[in-house]
């Protein structure tokens, strides 16, 4: 009287999860082998998951891969840049240097030198002269020293002077016209009449040019 009765399985619910299209949700029937089909379904699904998964991992280690061999030539090339740029300030520096400080300190070595000449002549002249005094032979010496050294001194430094002679052809980039002198003379024509003030050349560098006058062909009437 107090029993109930009890369902019996007619085994639909087993057979609707088997026909499942996901393997892994497949049942195994209680107390037998599974099913052959199931298997065969179960293996191609893991290993359409693990190709899956092998391919993504694939597809960005390439990425990484191609990334870290782009980064040698960027590198490569920010460093050309950059060496450029480094070459191009330190030649604008060398030459704001050179102009501004190199070459006026040259210009006074060799106008010095030009003093302590000119004075070391008078001093001999001075000296062979009827105003000759023996008190005087010290400073001489010294002067005539001071020049020996300021001329050796120029020519260390490399330093020449631009003397251009009577006739020379005019060279633009070591003289300057200053003033020209008609001529009736075409072979005369822009050639060096006279050198007015002296040039000066550093280690083959023109620091300043010759100042000259040169002759100008005027046809005669």
């Amino acid at each position: 009287m107090g029993d109930h009765p009890v369902a019996e399985s007619d085994g639909r619910h087993d057979d609707r999860h088997a026909g499942s299209d996901d393997p892994a949700q497949a049942s195994v029937p209680p107390g037998g082998p599974l099913d052959p089909s199931i298997i065969e379904r179960k293996r191609r699904w893991l290993t359409e998951v693990l190709q899956t998964a092998f391919d993504q991992q694939t597809a960005q280690i390439k990425a990484a891969m191609a990334e870290v061999w782009n980064r040698p030539s960027e590198s490569e090339s920010c460093l050309q840049i950059v060496a450029a740029c480094q070459k191009e300030v330190a030649a604008f520096a060398n030459h704001v240097l050179e102009r501004h400080a190199l070459h006026p300190a040259l210009e006074t070595v060799d106008f010095l030198t030009s003093l302590l000449r000119q004075l070391s002549e008078q001093a001999g002249t001075l000296a062979t002269s009827q105003m000759h005094c023996p008190l005087f032979q010290p400073l001489l010496g010294t002067i005539a020293e001071a020049a020996r050294a300021a001329q050796a001194k120029r020519e260390y430094l490399d330093l020449e002077s631009i003397c251009p002679q009577p006739l020379d052809d005019l060279d633009s980039e070591k003289h300057e016209i200053r003033q020209t002198i008609p001529t009736g003379e075409a072979g005369q024509h822009r050639r060096v009449e006279r050198m007015l003030i002296p040039g000066l050349s550093y280690r083959g560098t023109v620091l300043r040019r010759a100042r000259v006058s040169v002759y100008r062909h005027v046809e005669q009437p």
